[in-house]
């Protein structure tokens, strides 16, 4: 995963910028699921690398064809992203939370 998407560059990053951001991001990582085997593995090897970019990241839900992730909401550690995977889509969002 490229640089580009640090959670610091998120967090400096203008309303209109941050919404670029993500919707870069999804595209990213939609063109890696394309034409995987497992949904969840390859969630999981995102999820790694967003972490290793300083993003919090915790499931929030999943099933055979979808999963969601964001920053943890038990001990709040300030905004972050929030990203619905699913094998036909990536959607990724900023929470403020």
């Amino acid at each position: 995963m490229l640089e580009e998407f640090e959670k610091n560059r998120f967090m400096a990053a203008s309303h209109a910028d941050r919404l670029r951001l993500c919707a870069e991001l999804a595209a990213d990582i939609s063109s890696k699921l394309r034409g995987k085997d497992s949904l969840h593995r390859e969630v999981l090897s995102a999820v790694e690398e967003l972490r290793n970019l300083g993003h919090d990241l915790w499931s929030y839900d999943e099933d055979e064809d979808f999963e969601v992730w964001g920053p943890n909401y038990h001990t709040p550690s300030g905004p972050g992203l929030v990203i619905t995977f699913a094998i036909d889509r990536v959607e990724v969002s900023w929470t403020q939370k």
